[in-house]
């Protein structure tokens, strides 16, 4: 069995902290590393100001493994 671990970042907005976390509409962009990402959050934070931003991660796990032939 093999697995591999995968690490994405992503940035999520509000307009206030009553708003629900969001992703900007129409994109699914993701970093690779968190280095990037936090460019990028600070650049977004300098785009909206009044807004609040988040970085995420997220992992991935992909198992590979044989599988029966039942």
């Amino acid at each position: 069995m093999t697995e591999q671990p995968t690490t994405a970042y992503f940035i999520q907005s509000r307009p206030a902290p009553s708003q629900p976390w969001q992703r900007a509409e129409g994109t699914h962009i993701t970093w690779e590393t968190k280095a990037k990402a936090l460019d990028r959050l600070v650049a977004r934070r300098e785009m909206q100001p009044s807004w609040e931003h988040r970085l995420m991660e997220r992992i991935t796990t992909v198992t590979e493994q044989p599988a029966t032939e039942e």
